[in-house]
């Protein structure tokens, strides 16, 4: 399946192009033994199309993000490259296009013709990149395009619900790792119930929220009263429910992250995004260090916002008692 995704707060937005240029086709052995991602990558930033003193700046200053080993901060390193170099990176890694006859439908629901696909070089996954025509930077005779992200596409089978959830917790425990902002977690089923107890429906926005879990409102003997599960617990008391779905999404000063999980005849259909903010962002008149600023402040406004969640809730009159984060991420 693939689709165009629209991610809250930041509305980042994905523009797939068709390609033109070389594919990767054949695998390519490097050594990259004991390498970070941006190592293993090797690339410049910059190309003659853009760089610095074009309307696209690559140098927008020191990103929030950390420098971390994670499948979702390996697809965020082929962001910024031009679509001829994303090509070149996918081969030197292994990646082979996936033949027209094996694009699946769940997968590619959408049965896109302008979108290409690329099994991992272990066949684990099938990746797509997404590039942004950088028309502010056009050439006489020529077009450049930036990859502004990327998607990977996991199927698993219905009866490993449990691997799902471990999956869904490690997408959490990457994030976190990266210093990213929890935007919004939530998951649901064809049939659920946003008022009944136990809880059906989860939902938190921000690791403060994800922290404190999910409430719902009854009346019980005439009274209001207030009930709180962990979302956890509700995750894995509902997954497997027909039309099951989660959703988690994250967001710094440059990229957005995103895992959709929905439950087709198929199995499970995981989608991982990656998506470079600022590139998408860019309107006419605006450039990338202006709107890295403006991205910034709102980074560190959705900062103050978690210590002030936190701080309510530990003032509130009803449950919960905060949870440790490390605790609730599982890692330690």
């Amino acid at each position: 399946m693939i689709r165009k995704l629209i991610v809250s707060i930041l509305a980042f937005i994905f523009i797939g192009t068709a390609a033109l240029s070389q594919k990767p086709k054949t695998n390519t052995k490097t050594n990259t033994a004991g390498k970070s991602n941006a190592e293993k990558m090797g690339y410049a930033r910059t190309n003659k199309y853009w760089g610095p003193g074009t309307y696209y700046c690559f140098a927008p200053g020191v990103p929030i993000a950390k420098m971390v080993n994670t499948q979702e901060s390996a697809m965020r390193d082929l962001t910024g490259l031009s679509r001829e170099d994303c090509y070149k990176e996918l081969t030197k890694q292994g990646f082979v296009a996936v033949p027209p006859k094996e694009v699946e439908k769940w997968f590619n629901e959408n049965k896109s013709k302008d979108k290409e696909f690329f099994y991992s070089p272990d066949k684990s996954y099938i990746l797509t990149p997404q590039f942004c025509d950088m028309y502010h930077s056009q050439k006489d005779g020529y077009m450049p395009y930036a990859t502004n992200g990327a998607s990977r596409f996991v199927l698993v089978p219905k009866k490993d619900s449990l691997k799902v959830i471990e999956m869904a917790w490690q997408f959490l425990r990457d994030i976190h790792s990266m210093k990213a902002i929890m935007a919004s977690f939530g998951s649901t089923f064809k049939k659920a119930d946003p008022k009944a107890y136990p809880i059906q429906k989860a939902g938190a926005s921000g690791w403060a929220s994800m922290r404190a879990g999910s409430f719902v409102l009854k009346m019980v003997d005439g009274k209001a009263k207030g009930y709180y599960e962990r979302n956890e617990d509700i995750v894995r008391r509902t997954i497997g429910n027909p039309e099951f779905e989660l959703r988690i999404l994250g967001a710094e000063t440059d990229f957005g992250y995103d895992m959709h999980v929905m439950l087709k005849k198929e199995g499970y259909v995981i989608i991982y995004t990656v998506v470079a903010i600022t590139i998408n962002n860019l309107e006419p008149g605006d450039n990338w260090k202006s709107r890295h600023k403006i991205i910034v402040d709102e980074f560190n406004m959705g900062l103050k916002g978690e210590k002030t969640a936190v701080d309510a809730y530990k003032k509130a009159p009803m449950p919960p008692v905060l949870e440790d984060l490390d605790k609730l991420l599982h890692i330690k």
